[in-house]
């Protein structure tokens, strides 16, 4: 059995399962399509990390917080009937006034 690798986080020992992810991870680097499906490992600049479990989930706890949340459209339907009625209302005191 090849020796494990260290965390890149906490220096401790991976355990065998993130070793395989790791040397997966490592190996399949040339095929950009496949390590799209497979990507489990942190990676900084496209080369995954070694890390242990403990740490993986950390990081994914991190990330999550990280990300923003995506800004929605102030409204734009309720706007834009705001605006129609708005028009319809112009319009018929328009055409109502003349007669």
């Amino acid at each position: 059995m090849t020796r494990l690798s260290r965390c890149a986080c906490c220096d401790g020992a991976l355990e065998p399962v993130q070793q395989l992810r790791f040397l997966v991870e490592s190996a399949t680097l040339d095929n950009p399509v496949h390590l799209a499906r497979i990507r489990m490992l942190p990676a900084v600049n496209g080369k995954p990390l070694p890390v242990c479990k403990a740490c993986q989930t950390r990081i994914e706890s991190a990330r999550k917080w990280a990300t923003k949340p995506q800004a929605k459209p102030a409204a734009s339907g309720l706007l834009g009937a705001l605006g129609a009625l708005s028009v319809g209302l112009l319009l018929s005191s328009f055409f109502n006034s003349r007669s």
